[in-house]
Order: C-alpha cells, then structure tokens, then sequence
C-alpha cells in the first residue's frame, strides 16, 4: 500500500465522509485549487494552513485540506488524484490503530493511493523514474533506474527524506541530490559534505547518485569533476540532470555545461523537458541566460536520457532531439 496524502481530520469527518470527499476532487487541478483559494497565491502557501479543494465540475469546495511539508497546489492537486477511487475500508486499512469510531479532529491520518495498472512503458535500454520522497508512485514498467527525489543538495536531510522509499526502488537504486528550489542549491560547501557521505560508507545502500544541478554558486565546474570522479572511484554510477539545457540558476552555466559534455564519470546526463512536471508535450526551450544548445549534446559523453513528464512522450523526444544529432538511450519519467 503507498501512501498518497496525509490528511488532517475535520469536524463532522467519518472514514466514509472523507472517501467520498476526496473521490468528489478527483481530477482536479492545481489552478483550480489556487482559484479556491483567493488571496493564497502559489508561493504563499504556509505548512498548518487550511485551504479549501474543488470539485473540478462545479468548484464547489468539497475538502479541506491543511497544508503539509513540502506541498504546492500542483503536489496537492497530484497527491489528490492518485487517492482517485479510495474507499472508507482503504483509509482504515492505512491507518492501522485508529478505527472509526476513534477519530479525533486535528489527528493526521494517511490516505493510501488507489491501485492504478502500471503505465505501458515504452521501449528503451534504459529507463528510469523519479520517486519523489512525499508522494505516491507506480514505476514504469522494466524500470532500470529508480531515483529518490526529496529536493535536498544537504546529503542528511537527502537520506533522511529517502529512506522510506529505498526499499521500493526499482532498478538501480540512486540517491537524488540537489534540486529546483534553495534546498536543492549546490555550494562547495555541499559537495564537501557529499564527497564526505560518499567515502564515509552513508550511501551504501544505492548503487548510483543523481546530482540534480538547476541552481548553486558559479566556480564550481571542477568541484561537480572532482565529485563525480570520487563517485565514480567508490563504485557508483552517476546521473546529471539539468534545467531543459542547462541550470537555470548558475551564473556560469555555461562553462559547466561544456565541462559536463566531456565528463567520463559521468554515465548519464538527463536534461529536463518540462518545467512545471504537469505539461501535456515535452518543452525543448533553451535555458535563459545560458547559450548551451540540444545540438551541443551531440558530443556528450555520457548516456543522454531525457527527464520527461510521462513514458508517452520519449518518440517525440527521440525524433525532436535525433534533428539535433542527439541519439537517447532511453528516458526518465517525473510522472509516475
């Protein structure tokens, strides 16, 4: 059983009224969230806050939902429609110690996700999914790589937010480091205390390491090399993923692009085609700011193998990135 939400129990909630609350969302969206919500905007959501969630046909607010760690209208909109279809007997099952007719307002309780048949994957050598640590997932079929995604560059607080879907993890198992925001923001400092994790034994439990590098301090080109040399020396495999072509968020991104293309200890480099993780058609956009384009990861010597929002779009990307000089060697899947 995988545990889609943690739900905050409301006044007048039964195990049966929340079910039919959350299947009375399903489908919604997170600007239709956003719109139930006036005068929260998206970056203005607070943990402990109350918001109201939509029917999608009518807006009618059919749950109230308080804000949990790391949430956003689109996590909250995700991590709803993947309890699509939970029954009153699913909730309680998920929930073992705390029956009916015990629920108290103000307890968190954990709705589980309704099973979903796996996604038919598409074909490739090699294919992999981003397990992201505060949510549900169903891993594509013949997963070959199953990264842990919790945003955080800090190596404690990676593993610590990982460690719960470790054992899950299809496929290779990688470590995630870094990400989109200021927790995932790399300093020498970080890669100090990575390099650190590495030789002192604290990522035994995978066999590879995603450096998710979107933002961080310029200067750092041969800080990533020397990295992923001691990765690489301690017999891991190592993934580089990036913004679209390159990180959004590094002043000389550029120079660390170039140094990423002629990298050997890297085996996979994996630029996003997304931006949001909610798009319908992979985004080819180049970076702003940056100049690296997809035709200069033709002379890469990794593995290119594009992020993608969902296994559906890898022909589309292996067409449009072919016209570049690019051959993919498969994909990895946000949406899982």
């Amino acid at each position: 059983m995988s545990i889609a939400l943690k739900y905050t129990v409301q006044a007048g909630d039964s195990y049966w009224q929340i079910s039919a609350n959350i299947n009375a969302c399903a489908g919604v969206s997170a600007s239709q969230i956003e719109t139930a919500n006036p005068g929260i905007s998206a970056s203005g959501l607070l943990v402990g806050q109350t918001i109201n969630i939509p029917t999608p046909s009518t807006g009618a607010v059919a749950l109230r939902y308080v804000v949990q760690p790391g949430d956003s209208y689109w996590q909250i909109a995700t991590n709803i429609n993947a309890c699509a279809g939970v029954t009153a007997q699913d909730i309680e099952g998920a929930n073992p110690g705390v029956p009916a007719a015990s629920l108290q307002v103000g307890m968190v309780i954990s709705i589980p996700a309704a099973a979903q048949p796996q996604p038919e994957p598409v074909p490739a050598p090699n294919i992999g999914y981003w397990r992201r640590t505060w949510g549900a997932c169903v891993p594509p079929s013949g997963a070959t790589l199953g990264l842990a995604f919790s945003g955080w560059a800090d190596p404690a607080s990676a593993l610590a937010d990982s460690a719960a879907a470790l054992s899950g993890l299809e496929g290779v198992k990688y470590i995630t480091l870094g990400g989109g925001n200021d927790n995932g923001r790399f300093t020498a400092q970080d890669l100090d205390k990575i390099n650190a994790a590495i030789t002192g034994g604290q990522f035994a439990a995978y066999g590879g390491i995603a450096y998710d590098i979107e933002n961080g301090d310029s200067g750092l080109a041969s800080a990533f090399q020397g990295a992923f040399a001691l990765a690489k020396a301690n017999g891991f495999l190592v993934l580089v993923t990036v913004s679209h072509t390159a990180p959004y968020g590094i002043g000389d991104a550029d120079t660390l692009m170039a140094a990423f293309f002629q990298d050997a200890n890297i085996d996979f480099l994996s630029p996003q085609l997304y931006t949001n993780g909610d798009e319908t058609a992979n985004d080819y956009q180049i970076t702003s700011g940056t100049t690296v384009t997809w035709a200069q990861y033709a002379k890469a010597r990794a593995a290119v193998i594009p992020s993608i929002v969902t296994a559906s779009l890898y022909p589309d990307a292996q067409q449009v990135l072919a016209n570049h000089g690019v051959t993919t060697q498969g994909y990895v899947v946000w949406n899982c």
